[in-house]
C-alpha cells in the first residue's frame, strides 16, 4: 500500500486533490457493481475454508473476503486470469491460491467498490474522463501494490503529469522525505531501517520515560509551553505531535493543551460518539437468537433506552455477569416487566420483526429503533439469517467533527498518515506499547514462507507481516523527517489499565543507532534531572512515604466497629446463615469474604466459557440424572445412552450456549469425561452396595452458634445402615487428600455439623438424632477416588486420609468468626498464598485475581523472607 495517496492538480482551478475512489467514479462515470463473495462461499464444499465456515461463518467469510481483496490488489489487471496457481509446486500454497482464484472466477471477476473503479480506470481509453486529472510527481512508491502501480501508470498515460513547476511548488510545501535535521535526529531520520554505524546521543533527540498516556499528554503540553517561555520556538505552530491511534491519547491531549492554553491543529474537535439505538439493536439480536449470552443481556439492561433507572440496569447487569440471572427482574413491573418478558428467542423472521416492534414500543423514548428495524427488513425469507442481520447493524462509533487544520496551533499527526506540514520540533508519544509500528496479525491463508514462494513463482506479491512491518517502519521514518531541528520521544511505562508496556520496535532500532542494545538505557526519568536540565519548570512534591501504597496497620487488624456477620440481616434479627463455601473463603481471607458479603468483588464482563465452575455443574447434573434416588445403578450397556441424554438435558438447562456448533469439540470431550465419571461412580455404588437416597439435599444448622445453610450433592445409604453424605468435586484427589491429612478441610465437616445440630428437621436429621452413623466424603470425579472422614474407615473402594480432616480448620473458623463478629478484620500478607499451599494444602483462590485484595495485603515479614531465602 502506498505511503501517500496520488494527488491531482486541476489545470483549470489549480486545486490539488487526492485521487479518491469517489473522484474517479464520478469522473469516469463508473457504473455500480455487486460484490458478494459470501453468497458463493458455501458452494465449494472442498475449499480450504469449508470446515471453518461451518464453525465460524462470520469470521471465516471476513477472512476470505480480505484474502480475496489482497489477491486482487497484487494483480496489475485486477482480473482472475492473471492468477496462475499452476506455477506453484503441489502443496498448501497452491491449493489455497487456487481456491481463492476459483472463488474470484465464480464471482465473475467482481471486485469491491474501490477496486472495481480502479479496474474501470485502468482499462479506459484516453479521454474517457469528464475532466483532466494530471498527477503530481512523484508517482512511484516502493510499497505500492501492483494494482496501485497500474492505476498510477494508467492515469499518467491518460492524463499526463502536472506541470513541473506546479509539482515543484507543491513538493516544497510538503515535509521532507529524507533526513533534514543534524546530529542524532538526522542520523535516525536517515538510517532507521538501515545498518549504519551508531553515533553518540545528543540533545537533538531526547527520550523521556513517563507513567502512562495521561502523563505523556501533560508532559508534552508543559514541554511546548516551556519552549515558548524560553524562546526556543517562536510560536506553537512550529511544534508537531505524532500520536498513536488510541482514544486515550486524543482525550488526554485535548485536556492537557487546553489547561495550558495552547490550541491544537488537526486534532478532532469532538469526542467519538455512540449511537444508543444501534448499540441496543446489536445486543438484542443475539438475545433473540438464543441462547442469550450473558454479556448481550447485560448490554441490553444497561442501555440508556431502557424503561428503568440507570442504577437498576447496573444492578441487574452485575447479577447477570456474576450468576447468569437476576432476582431483581421479578421486582420490575409495567413496561420493564413486559420488556424483559419480550427477551425470548424467536424462530422466524416475521416473529423477529414483531418482537422488535414490541420492544420498540416499550423503550424510552418509544420508536427509537425504527430506523434499525427498517434496515433489518431488507432481509427476506422465513428463517432469520442471523450473521447477515448482525452485519447490518454492527455498532460503529460515530465519528466526531472532522479535524480542522489551521495555521496556528500545535500540529497533530496521526499514526497511519504522513505529516501534513514540517515542524521545527516533534514530540512522539507512545514509544512503548503496540505502536511504531503496530504488530501485524498473521495471514490466515498463507505463511510468510508461502507468501515468498508465491511471489517468486507467480509474481504476485501478497501482503505479509514482513512487508507490512517494513512499510510501517518506513512510514515512521518519514514521519520523523517532519522535524527539522529536534525531536522528543515519550515512552510510557504502563497503559491506562496499569499494564506494563514493552519497548516498541522503532525504539529498539533507535537505541541501536545510538549505540545501546537495551532501549531502557536511553530513557530518562525527568524527575531525576537537575533543575537546570529539566525540559520545563517542575514544582517539587513532598515524597510519599508509602510510595502510593495504602497505610495499613502493622498488626494487620482492621477494626470496623460492627458485627460483620450481620451485615445482610435485618436490625435485631439473627445474622443470616453462611454457606460452607463462604466460610471456606473466610478462613483464607476475611477481606475477600467481606467484599463478597457486600457485593464489592470485581465483576469482569466476559462471555460464557467452559471453566471449572461450568464443568463441575455439568458433571454434577449428569450424575443426578443417571443415578436417581432409590434406583440401582444402570446396566453398563445402558450407560452411554443415559449419559448422552443426561448431558443434553443439563446443557439445555444449565449451559445452553454449549449446544452451539462452535462448542462441538468441547461437547465431545465433555461427553467422554461424563461417561467415564458415570462408569466409575456406578462401580463404587455396586461394589459398596450403596443406594442413592437423594440428590442435592438442603442442610441447615449451626457450629458454635454460627448459623449455616448449604446443599450437599448426594446422600447414600450403606448396607450396614450408615448414611454417606457425598460431595462431588471435579478434579483429582491429590490436593484434597493432602488438605485432609493436614486437618484443614472444612466443607464436608460443616455438612456433619449441620446434620448433628440442625435448625430444620428432616428424615435424615431425625435418623442422625436417633443414632444413625454419618459418613462424609468427597468423590473426585477425574480419578474416581472417594475420600472419607474418620467415620468412613474400612469402607470398600474408599480412603480415609485422616481421622479428623477438619481439626485445624474448625478451630480456626471459631477464632475468625469471633473476630468478624466483633468487627475486626485480619488482613492477609503477601506470602499467604504460598504459605497456605505449603502448610494447609489450600489453594488460595480467594486471594487471586482481585487487585483490591492484593493492594491491601501486608508486606511479607522480613523473618519469613529470610527463611524463604535459606530454604
Amino acid at each position: 500500500m502506498r505511503l501517500s495517496p496520488l494527488q491531482t492538480a486541476s489545470p483549470v482551478t489549480g486545486a490539488i486533490r487526492p485521487l479518491t475512489t469517489g473522484l474517479l467514479r464520478d469522473s469516469y462515470l463508473v457504473p455500480r457493481a455487486a460484490f458478494d463473495p459470501d453468497a458463493v462461499l458455501a458452494a465449494r464444499p472442498g475449499a480450504p475454508w469449508a470446515q471453518s465456515l461451518a464453525v465460524a461463518p462470520v469470521e471465516t467469510a471476513l477472512a476470505v473476503r480480505r484474502a480475496l481483496e489482497a489477491l486482487a490488489r497484487a494483480t496489475e489487471t485486477l482480473t482472475p486470469a492473471e492468477v496462475q496457481p499452476d506455477r506453484l509446486p503441489e502443496g498448501r500454497a497452491r491449493a489455497h491460491l487456487g481456491a481463492l482464484c476459483d472463488l474470484w472466477s465464480d464471482l465473475g471477476g467482481a471486485l469491491p467498490e474501490d477496486l472495481h473503479v480502479w479496474r474501470h480506470v485502468i482499462t479506459a481509453e484516453a479521454g474517457a474522463a469528464l475532466e483532466p486529472l494530471p498527477l503530481l510527481a512523484p508517482i512511484d512508491c516502493p510499497h505500492a501494490t501492483a494494482a496501485e502501480t497500474a492505476l498510477a501508470q494508467a492515469l499518467v498515460r491518460q492524463h499526463g503529469l502536472a506541470p513541473e513547476a506546479v509539482s515543484a511548488a507543491w513538493l516544497a510545501r510538503q515535509p521532507s522525505q529524507s533526513a533534514c535535521a543534524t546530529g542524532a535526529l538526522g542520523h535516525v531520520q536517515a538510517n532507521l531501517t538501515g545498518l549504519a554505524a551508531p553515533i553518540a546521543p545528543d540533545t537533538s533527540l531526547q527520550i523521556f520515560g513517563l507513567r502512562d498516556p495521561m502523563e505523556e499528554a501533560d508532559f508534552a503540553a508543559a514541554t511546548v509551553q516551556g519552549w515558548l517561555d524560553r524562546g526556543t520556538i517562536d510560536h506553537a505552530a512550529e511544534v508537531g505531535l505524532l500520536v498513536p491511534e488510541d482514544p486515550a491519547y486524543a482525550c488526554a491531549l485535548a485536556e492537557a493543551f487546553e489547561r495550558v492554553g495552547l490550541p491544537l491543529s488537526g486534532a478532532p474537535v469532538g469526542a467519538i460518539l455512540r449511537d444508543p439505538a444501534a448499540d441496543l439493536i446489536a445486543a438484542l439480536l443475539p438475545v433473540l437468537r438464543g441462547p442469550a449470552p450473558r454479556t448481550a443481556l447485560a448490554s441490553v439492561v444497561i442501555s440508556p433506552l431502557m424503561p428503568w433507572p440507570a442504577a437498576t440496569g447496573r444492578a441487574i447487569a452485575r447479577d447477570l455477569i456474576a450468576r447468569g440471572y437476576s432476582r431483581l427482574w421479578r421486582e420490575l413491573d409495567g413496561a420493564g416487566a413486559a420488556l424483559l418478558n419480550a427477551l425470548r428467542p424467536v424462530a422466524s423472521l416475521p416473529a423477529l420483526f414483531a418482537r422488535l416492534g414490541e420492544i420498540d414500543t416499550l423503550i424510552t423514548p418509544p420508536g427509537s429503533l425504527r430506523l434499525q428495524i427498517a434496515l433489518l427488513r431488507s432481509q427476506g425469507g422465513e428463517r432469520p439469517d442471523w450473521p447477515a442481520l448482525l452485519a447490518l447493524v454492527a455498532p460503529l462509533p460515530l465519528p466526531g467533527i472532522a479535524a480542522p487544520r489551521t495555521v496556528e496551533g500545535v500540529s497533530v499527526f496521526t499514526e497511519n498518515d504522513l505529516p501534513w506540514r514540517s515542524v521545527r520540533r516533534l514530540i512522539v508519544l507512545g514509544m512503548q506499547g503496540r505502536s511504531w509500528p503496530r504488530p501485524q496479525p498473521a495471514n490466515p491463508f498463507f505463511t510468510e514462507t508461502e507468501i515468498a514462494l508465491i511471489g517468486t513463482a507467480t509474481g504476485l506479491h501478497l501482503p505479509g507481516r514482513a512487508r507490512e512491518t517494513a512499510r510501517r517502519l518506513e512510514l515512521f521514518r518519514r514521519q520523523l523527517c517532519a522535524a527539522t531541528e529536534a525531536a522528543v520521544l515519550l515512552a510510557p511505562a504502563r497503559d491506562m489499565a496499569g499494564a506494563r508496556l514493552p519497548p516498541s520496535t522503532a525504539l529498539a532500532l533507535i537505541a541501536r543507532l545510538l549505540g545501546q542494545t537495551d532501549p531502557a538505557h536511553l530513557v530518562v526519568d525527568p524527575r531525576q534531572l537537575s533543575p537546570s536540565a529539566q525540559p520545563f519548570a517542575l514544582t517539587p512534591r513532598t515524597p510519599d512515604a508509602h510510595a502510593g501504597r495504602p497505610d495499613l496497620p502493622e498488626s494487620g487488624d482492621v477494626t470496623l466497629g460492627r458485627d460483620l456477620l450481620a451485615l445482610k440481616g435485618a436490625a435485631g434479627a439473627d445474622p443470616p446463615p453462611q454457606s460452607p463455601s463462604q466460610l471456606e473463603t473466610l478462613i483464607v481471607s476475611p477481606l475477600a469474604w467481606l467484599l463478597a458479603e457486600i457485593d464489592a468483588r470485581d465483576r469482569i464482563w466476559s462471555p460464557e466459557t467452559l471453566d471449572v465452575l461450568v464443568l463441575g455443574t455439568v458433571v454434577h447434573g449428569v450424575l443426578e440424572r443417571v443415578f436417581p434416588p432409590e434406583t440401582p445403578p444402570p446396566a453398563p450397556e445402558d450407560m452411554p445412552r443415559l449419559t448422552e441424554a443426561a448431558l443434553a438435558e443439563v446443557i439445555a438447562r444449565k449451559a445452553s450456549w454449549l449446544a452451539e456448533p462452535a462448542w462441538a469439540a468441547e461437547r465431545a470431550s465433555l461427553a467422554r469425561e461424563a461417561l467415564r465419571v458415570v462408569q466409575g461412580w456406578a462401580r463404587f455404588l455396586t461394589e459398596t452396595g450403596a443406594m442413592t437416597l437423594a440428590n442435592e439435599i438442603s442442610l441447615a444448622g449451626d457450629h458454635g452458634g454460627l448459623l449455616m445453610a448449604g446443599r450437599a450433592d448426594g446422600l447414600l445409604r450403606l448396607p450396614d445402615g450408615r448414611h454417606l453424605v457425598i460431595d462431588h468435586k471435579r478434579g483429582t484427589s491429590g490436593k484434597r487428600r493432602r488438605r485432609m491429612q493436614l486437618g484443614w478441610d472444612l466443607q464436608v465437616a460443616l455438612y456433619r455439623a449441620m446434620l448433628e445440630r440442625p435448625s430444620q428437621t428432616s428424615a435424615l436429621t431425625d435418623a442422625v438424632a436417633s443414632g444413625s452413623p454419618i459418613v462424609t466424603a468427597y468423590h473426585t470425579t477425574l480419578d474416581g477416588a472417594v475420600l472419607t472422614d474418620g467415620a468412613g474407615a474400612g469402607l470398600a473402594r474408599a480412603e480415609c486420609p485422616a481421622t479428623d480432616p477438619a481439626r485445624e480448620a474448625l478451630a480456626h473458623l471459631v477464632e475468625v468468626t469471633a473476630e468478624v463478629g466483633a468487627g475486626r478484620l485480619r488482613l492477609n500478607t503477601a506470602s499467604d498464598a504460598v504459605r497456605f499451599e505449603k502448610e494447609r494444602g489450600i489453594t488460595a483462590y480467594a486471594l487471586a485475581g482481585d487487585e483490591l485484595i492484593a493492594a491491601l495485603m501486608l508486606p511479607e515479614p522480613e523473618d519469613a523472607a529470610e527463611e524463604g531465602i535459606d530454604d
